[in-house]
């Protein structure tokens, strides 16, 4: 049977069945956070992240 062809997120493994999802699904990992991989919408919430739980 045919398989499709996924494309992975390098960050996160995620599977995408196309280029586009890809590309709109990397920028999440612009700001993510190092220690448990949870992503932010900007820097200063990923900095406030880390100091309060880690």
């Amino acid at each position: 049977m045919y398989s499709r062809p996924y494309h992975t997120c390098s960050a996160c493994d995620a599977e995408f069945e196309s280029v586009a999802a890809l590309t709109q699904h990397l920028p999440l990992h612009h700001d993510t956070c190092a220690v448990c991989n949870e992503a932010f919408d900007d820097r200063d919430s990923l900095r406030d992240h880390v100091h309060a739980a880690h």
